[in-house]
Formats: C-alpha cells, structure tokens, sequence
C-alpha cells in the first residue's frame, strides 16, 4: 500500500494534540474540534482497523500523533495493551477512562470508536480496575476533571450521571435499604462530578438556576453529615460559590446582568412580584460570593432605590422626598393603600426603609417617655397618658409581629432563621407580647381587691401589674438595642455590629455546656452539706459559733451560688461543714474527709468553669471576631443586601403600626386580581424574552470559555487569591451546529446492521506487510474486519465519499 495517503492522515493529526502545561498569563491559544474533517474521519477509521487486527506499531503510532510527548509519552505503553487486550470488555473501558483521564478529547474520540457495538459499555464504569473504583463513568470522571470538551463529546453520545438519593431520603425505595448498604462514596463522587464547572454549563438547561439548587444540596449534605464528608462538601459549596461569581463576572453591561437576573424560570412563586427574582433565589441558597460581586450589589442598588436611583445627588428634591417618607407618611400611606400600583412614594423600597426608621424612633420615644411621664403628671392623668403611650407602643409591636409573621410565612423557617435581627425580632415581639398580656389582666375587674386604691407594699408578688412591669422593662431594654439593626447599614460601623452577632450567635453552646456543669456541681455539693443543715458547733473560750454554709442547701441555691462565684462571690469558708460537739468535755467534731470533698469538688469547679470554658468561650469570641472582620467587607455587603431584600415584598410596603391597615388593603388587592384575571398563554413579548435569555447564556458561556484560554487581569474576572489555579480544559471543543445524534437506545443498538466500511485505500491498509510480528503476551485476536466506527451515520458518510455496505 503507498504510503501517502496514511501519512497525510496521521500528518493531519499533529493538530489534535494536546499540549501539557499551561500559563498563568497570557494566551493558550484556541482549538476547535471538527467532526466534518474528512482526513480525521479516516484517521479514526485506520486506527479503528489496527485496533481490531492488531497492528502493533500502527496502534502506537497513532497514539504518539495524540498524546502531548508522542511516543516518549509514559502514559503510551498502558493504553495500548489495555487497547489490544480482547479478553473482555473491561480492559476497554478502562482504557476509555485512562483516555478520560489524559484530558484529550482526540484521543477519547479514536477509543469511543471502538464502542460501535456496544455502545452502553461506554457508559458504566470498570468492575475490577486497579485505577478506578466501579461506580466511576468516563462521564462522572470527566466533570471531576472539569474537562469541558470530553464532557461535551461524552454528553452528545448520551452519557448520563445518575444522581443517588440523600442519606436522608425517606422514599419506598431508600425505606426498604439498610444505611450500609448506600454508598457514601459513590454519592461524594456525583457530587463532585455536578457541582464541576463542566457539568453545570453544558448538562444543565440554566446554569445559574442549577448553581444555586446544587450549592443548597450541598448545605443540606454538610447539614446532615455525620463528619464523614463534612470538608468535601464545604470545598465542593465554595467551588460553586465561586462558579457562580465567575458567570455573573462574563455579564459585562447592565443590561445582559439585569436580563440575567431577571428571569422568573425555577423561582418560588413568592418571588414573582420582585424584579429581579433570581437575586432573592441567589440570597435563598446562601451565595454569598456571588451577593457580593459587583453586578450583584449593583443590581441591589438599583432594586433598592427603584425611582429614587439618583438619591444624594440634589439636595432640594431628596429633602422633598425624605419629607414625604416621614412627616407626611400618613397621609402618602393612605394614598398607597388608594392605589398599590407602581408610582406612589411607599413603592419605593428605599422610601419604604426611611419610613421605618420614622416610626421607629417614635417608638423609641414613646419607650422614654413611659419611663418619665409619672415623674411630671400625677394621679388620674398620668395614668391615662402612661396607659394611652403603652396602646401606641402594643400597637407597633402588634404591626411588626405582623410583619415578620408575613415573612416567616413567605420565605420559611430555614431562610428566615438566617440572620441574627430575625432572632431578635422573635424575642422581642415574644416579650412586648407576654408584657401586653399582664397589661390586658391589669385592666380587669378585681373581686378582692383593686390594686389602684391600695398601695404598692400590700401588694401580693404575684400581681399583673408586677409581672408586667418586669416584662415590659424586658421589653424597652430589647426595644432601644433593635437601633443595631438601621446601624448595621452604615459602612465602618456595621461591621463591628455584624461581628457582635456573629459572635453571639456562638456563645449557646457553651452557655448550655456552663448550664450543665452548673447543675451537675450543685446536685453533687448538695448532697455532701444537706446532712449538716442547721448544724452548729460551741467553741471554748467564748469563740464564735461556727454554723454549716446556707449556701448548698437546695438545688436552686447552689446552682444561684455556683453562678455567682464565676464573678467571685464565693470564698474558702462557704466549704466548711459543721457537725457539732461530742464528748464529756464538749469538744467540736470534724469531718475532715467530707470537708475537704467539698472543697476539692468547689476547686474543681472553678477550674473547669472559670480556666477551662471560659477560656476557650473567649479564645472563640476572639477567632470569630477575627474571622468577620477578615471577611468584614463581604459580611456587610452581604447583610445590606439582606435587608434591602427584605423591603423590596409587598408586606414592608408600611412600617408598623400603619401596616395594620395596609396589609388588609394589600391583601384585599391581590386576591380580587387574582379571582379576575385568567392565566394567559406566553405572549410574543415572553417568548422573546426567553430567546434572549438563552442567547445571553451562549454569550457568556463563550466568555467563560475564553477566559479559560486567555489569562489576564480586569474587573470583569474576579481573583480568589486562596484558590488552586483551574487548568485549562476548554481545548477541542466543537462549536456549531452537531452534524450527526448518535442513536444509543436498545432498539437503535438492536436493529444496527454490521457494516464494511470504504474508505480510499483501505482494503490495502491490512496486507501483511503492515503487520508487526505478534507479540507473545497479547492474547489471540480476532481478524474479523466486518465492524465499523462509530462516529457517524451513513447519509453523512455518504455525502464524505465514504460508503456504508450491509455484509
């Protein structure tokens, strides 16, 4: 056979290699993938021969053209035998996988082509290979790898991941399997393989809906875990974090971010009222590099301010405004109940957030004054006017429980609970509501007696004006401390108020853990002194009385003492037990064992509690302060945004109490629109929408990929300084239109014909005098030339001038 037309074949091949290392700037240079290129399909061809006949130095002649180091390549040797081993089908896919894992498409390719006849071999894994574990597919190891181009080959041959159920699942099918019998293994690996950049881009109909449903997944998994996989799910959740960031990051203009966040496709029906629901579906699933970018925060702004986007820059006119969201609010909130649609002054979150901080302040005013009106009215009036304060104060807190209720209801336990104001907000409302409900009982008729008539010394301790002047002071003190939450939006000082609450949020568990040791320490000290209770002992010569300590005399007041004694209030002399005088002379008795019991259990005490828990409680305190006030600019961002979400819903169209009134008006609104409107079909305006949706994702995806390929510095491309370099695996991907869907279903495998193939030349290609003296380790192969490649059908074939012919 000339050798012509075989060298311009593999010739042509120097193009597909692949290249080892990469920059760290500067450009990598592009590589596409062409499935019409008529000399890479004889390529694929010859080598599909040799392989089937075993052409010893044709095989490896072909793999030196693929391999980055040619024939010096290490990796050559492996995938060879592995290729001309026929013995079974496993050496064939593990070859597949080592392909996989060289990371060049070409070359997984030319070993798909082997797979015409069983093409769901392709798909599974290896069940005794030494390199892979079985559950592992060239599908799932290629999206651990993060190659973007074999992941794109493999999914356009029908590969798929088969996603396992949680731990945690409670199906019919997980009910009837014993927890060993799940594999943790195999479900760390799949979520290795989609939370990859790969798989999020290319096997996902919306890559940032996907981003966010994986990265909540993964938070369930970290959840859930049992410490097992704890780090790998946090290094996968921060990988998609940054993902996200990275997509947000190719939008390059206001608009294409805007038309990106915009989309309402996989959103919670609550988020159709909001402009830009996928910012609220990224704030849900906690992305907090991607809250933080500069898109994203821009976007906030821009939601935020709404109509007022120009706030700051003209005095006279933002005073204007200021005015109608404070000292005309009453009357601009009844024209906004008149009329909810867009336009009015309380549409505006930002006026919405201004008028919160109006009533807010009365309220805190009112709370003064209730303190200092007795002081300046007595009798019947200051009464009235204390008990008329204490209605206005009852009824703001009756509009903010409302108000948060809605929330709660709206966004649900999980996201609600997220930050640290809505904890607040729950004991304070929890309060001001016990404190109204002794407030309602001090306002009852009494049969015995009438409090007011009577002065306060007579009173019983257990009288409701009592009890609600305790909870109503309670309730002042957690009322003037809600100032933290407006502070925490100013920059440089809320972020010392955010570290606070990231601080607190850290001390529950060792204040129970305090707790315990507390009552464990009491009930033992109480059970060594309640047997020398009222024990006295006469010393002679006229020396005091010694009396046993009152201090452990009960449960309650140990553990009140034991509490005390963290600040110091408790010495030496409370450990002394007195058991009293015996003998004819009267002399005093002591029990030196249990004394000093008592005492080595108080020194204990103190050392676990004071040396050991308070200790490690500060040294906490002092590494999450640490740890905020690293992070303390993505902290504020991230919380700024969170409250400007928060008045952006419908429910924080007024501040308490005028949401009362509001709420109704809201309420009333939406369900008679909703009782009169029909649900439409998409409009052209909606379709059109879409389209440019999808075609804004192909733009990025490309932006995505060219960054990958030409490394450089800007705005547009945010740095993570403690990341591992990503390599890049955008090489040999095809673009395009695909010529060709292979058909992979059992019926197309079943009704495939064995096929010759005709290629110029060919016949020639297997004489003798290519051949290679059969090597004496290889197992016996069979000669039969009758099968095919698969990398295309035959009308496409037809129209390259190679021709398919039924045997």
């Amino acid at each position: 056979m000339p050798k012509s037309r075989l060298l311009v074949v593999k010739e042509n091949l120097s193009k597909y290699r692949t290249i080892d290392g990469e920059r760290e700037e500067g450009f990598d240079g592009h590589q596409e993938w062409n499935d019409e290129d008529p000399l890479l399909l004889d390529a694929i061809s010859y080598f599909y021969k040799a392989v089937k006949n075993k052409f010893y130095s044709e095989v490896r002649s072909f793999l030196s053209y693929l391999l980055p180091l040619g024939s010096e390549d290490g990796r050559l040797q492996a995938i060879q035998s592995l290729l001309l081993n026929t013995s079974s089908e496993e050496s064939l896919k593990e070859a597949l996988l080592l392909s996989v894992a060289t990371g060049s498409r070409p070359l997984v390719e030319f070993v798909l082509a082997l797979f015409i006849d069983c093409p769901f071999l392709e798909r599974s894994g290896c069940a005794n290979s030494a390199h892979f574990p079985p559950h592992m597919t060239p599908l799932m190891l290629a999206c651990i790898l993060n190659n973007f181009s074999i992941v794109q080959c493999l999914l356009l041959r029908g590969h798929t991941i088969q996603i396992p159920h949680f731990l945690t699942c409670e199906c019919r099918l997980c009910k009837r399997q014993t927890v060993t019998n799940r594999s943790p293994a195999l479900l760390v690996d799949v979520m290795r393989a989609i939370s990859s950049e790969s798989y999020l881009w290319l096997a996902t109909s919306d890559v940032f809906a996907s981003a966010c449903s994986i990265a909540h997944d993964l938070q369930h998994l970290i959840k859930d875990d049992c410490l097992e996989h704890v780090e790998i799910y946090r290094h996968l959740e921060a990988n998609v974090q940054r993902f996200l960031t990275r997509v947000s990051d190719q939008a390059w203009r206001s608009e294409e971010f805007n038309l990106l966040v915009a989309n309402k496709s996989y959103c919670d029906k609550r988020m159709s009222d909001i402009s830009s629901p996928r910012l609220q579906m990224a704030m849900d699933s906690e992305m907090r590099q991607f809250t933080c970018s500069t898109n994203s925060q821009t976007a906030f702004k821009s939601v935020f301010r709404a109509d007022w986007l120009n706030f700051g820059n003209k005095p006279k006119r933002d005073l204007w405004r200021s005015l109608r969201a404070t000292i005309f609010m009453p009357v601009i909130i009844i024209m906004h109940m008149i009329s909810l649609e867009k336009g009015t002054t309380m549409a505006v979150p930002l006026a919405r957030f201004i008028a919160h901080i109006t009533t807010y302040i009365i309220f805190l005013i009112l709370a003064i004054a209730r303190v200092t009106i007795p002081f300046y009215i007595d009798g019947f009036d200051g009464i009235v006017v204390t008990q008329t304060i204490e209605y206005l104060i009852y009824a703001y807190m009756l509009g903010l429980f409302l108000e948060r209720g809605l929330l709660f209801y709206r966004v649900g336990s999980a996201a609600f609970f997220a930050f640290w104001w809505r904890w607040f907000d729950v004991v304070l409302i929890s309060s001001f509501l016990i404190s109204f409900v002794f407030f309602i009982g001090t306002l009852s008729e009494r049969e015995l007696f009438d409090p007011s008539e009577i002065d306060r010394m007579h009173w019983p301790s257990g009288e409701f004006k009592l009890i609600h002047e305790i909870f109503l002071s309670i309730s002042c003190v957690l009322g003037v401390s809600k100032c933290f939450y407006y502070i925490q939006t100013i920059k440089g000082i809320g972020g010392s108020v955010i570290s606070i609450g990231k601080c607190v949020g850290k001390t529950y568990t060792y204040l129970l853990i305090m707790a315990t040791i507390i009552i464990s320490f009491s009930v033992g000290l109480n059970i060594l002194v309640s047997p020398y209770l009222s024990r006295k002992s006469i010393h002679k010569e006229n020396t005091p009385e010694a009396i046993t300590t009152q201090s452990y005399d009960s449960i309650g007041t140990s553990s009140k003492n034991l509490f005390w004694s963290i600040f110091g209030y408790l010495g030496p002399s409370t450990y002394v037990t007195v058991v009293g005088n015996t003998g004819s002379n009267m002399d005093p008795v002591s029990h030196q064992l249990n004394s000093a019991t008592l005492e080595i259990l108080g020194a204990l005490y103190h050392g676990i509690i004071i040396i050991t828990v308070l200790n490690l409680m500060t040294s906490l305190l002092v590494k999450k302060a640490d740890e905020v006030l690293d992070n303390e600019e993505m902290e504020f961002k991230y919380t700024r945004a969170a409250m400007y979400a928060e008045f952006v819903s419908w429910e924080m169209a007024a501040p308490p109490p005028f949401n009362l009134f509001c709420v109704i008006a809201h309420s009333l609104h939406r369900n008679l629109n909703r009782s009169l409107e029909q649900k439409p079909a998409k409009n052209q305006d909606e379709v059109e929408i879409e389209v440019q949706y999808l075609s804004l994702l192909i733009t990025m995806f490309n932006r995505f990929c060219a960054a990958k390929e030409c490394k450089y510095k800007t705005i547009w491309r945010s740095e993570f300084d403690k990341e591992e370099k990503p390599p890049n695996h955008v090489s040999f991907m095809s673009s395009g239109l695909h010529a060709y869907s292979m058909d992979n279903t059992y019926e197309g495998w079943r009704k495939r014909e064995t096929r010759r193939m005709f290629v110029p030349e060919y016949e020639e290609y297997g004489n003798e005098s290519n051949k290679e003296a059969p090597r004496p380790e290889a197992p016996k192969a069979s000669t039969d030339t009758s099968k095919t490649m698969p990398t295309a059908d035959s009308n496409r074939m037809a129209a390259k001038g190679i021709t398919f012919l039924p045997v």
